[in-house]
């Protein structure tokens, strides 16, 4: 007796309990199409009909006139997502004479405020052996020196749908001896485009 006792009154609290759960006033929103998209590096390099460098018969002393690349962060105009970025230059011997490439120099200059290099008003972003950029390990950041980059000075970089002119000349250095004399190098130019976290 007190079991069915207990019993009814497990029922008798719980149907109370659903009923009072019921009696509560209720209502509802939502806030929908929330959206998570990642953003996109689009590096384009442009360059002149004088690209890639193509010298034969150099001397010692001798200097190639300016040529140049662009680094675009293109198209333009920008595309919903396009992030700026952070350029970076390097090098890398492909082939032909180790002795020659070690020797040779280059001069890298952002071509300033006009794009037309050797001017003036151009801006030294590297001037030395190519050996001294060579490899991934020894890249150079072209972007803060464009003057034409967003961001604060040493934190620049490549807004969407803009581009950086980077004015490029080679010299073999007068001090050269008769061992290069017939050699050919290769080389070939790189550009790392990064995100930038400035």
């Amino acid at each position: 007796m007190k079991i069915l006792r207990s019993m009814a009154i497990i029922g008798i609290v719980g149907t109370m309990a659903v009923s009072a759960t019921g009696a509560y006033f209720t209502d509802q929103k939502s806030i929908a199409g929330n959206t998570f998209a990642t953003g996109t590096l689009r590096l384009t390099l442009n360059h002149p009909s004088g690209k890639p460098f193509r010298v034969q018969a150099a001397y010692p002393g001798y200097q190639t006139g300016w040529e140049y690349m662009d680094v675009f962060n293109g198209p333009y105009p920008a595309q919903p997502g396009q992030l700026p970025f952070e350029a970076y230059l390097w090098l890398s011997r492909t082939s032909g004479s180790s002795s020659l490439y070690e020797a040779l120099n280059i001069d890298l200059y952002d071509s300033g405020w006009d794009s037309i290099c050797g001017n003036g008003d151009d801006v030294l972003i590297y001037s030395g052996s190519l050996v001294g950029i060579n490899g991934q390990a020894h890249r150079i950041q072209t972007s803060d020196k464009d003057p034409n980059a967003q961001g604060t000075p040493g934190n620049d970089d490549i807004r969407p749908g803009w581009s950086q002119r980077i004015c490029q000349r080679l010299t073999l250095p007068t001090s050269v001896d008769n061992s290069l004399q017939g050699k050919e190098v290769v080389f070939t130019e790189w550009v790392d485009a990064e995100q930038n976290n400035d």
